[in-house]
């Protein structure tokens, strides 16, 4: 499905917003930082999964910082937003399904991880895990190996 393109007026305004979110994670302060996106997220038109851009950037971002705060809660928040911005219900986008499954496996919720990366594998085989995420194949192949 083709997405539209957000209003240049709002799309100045999320800019300005995100530029000053930017600001504040580059002094150090990711949670103000945070905030102040999340002003910009709610800029985007309802309903947001018809946007170009801002509602894929913006979700999958709130769930690498949210993961970095260790903020179990608000990473999962984000991780379903993340895959509704992404028009996949299914869960079978890659690039979303490696969001997930990393951010589960840095907030050290392992046997979630284990799950995701074991559809990754499903879905993609070995191809599913290059360059970074090859630790992730690593630690799938022990773990299913573990499991019997």
């Amino acid at each position: 499905m083709l997405k539209e393109k957000i209003d240049q007026q709002i799309s100045k305004q999320i800019d300005q917003i995100l530029k000053e979110s930017g600001d504040l994670f580059q002094k150090g302060d990711l949670r103000e930082s945070l905030k102040v996106a999340e002003k910009a997220w709610d800029l985007i038109p309802n309903p947001k999964n018809k946007w170009d851009y801002y509602p894929q950037s913006l979700s999958s971002g709130f769930v690498e910082d949210y993961t970095e705060l260790r903020d179990v809660d608000a990473a999962r928040k984000w991780i379903d937003a993340t895959y509704e911005m992404y028009d996949d219900p299914s869960h079978s986008s890659h690039y979303v399904l490696m969001l997930e499954g990393s951010s589960l496996y840095r907030l050290d919720l392992k046997d979630e991880a284990y799950g995701v990366f074991e559809k990754i594998y499903t879905l993609f085989g070995r191809e599913g895990f290059k360059g970074e995420q090859l630790q992730y194949l690593e630690f799938y192949l022990k773990e299913r190996a573990n499991r019997g």
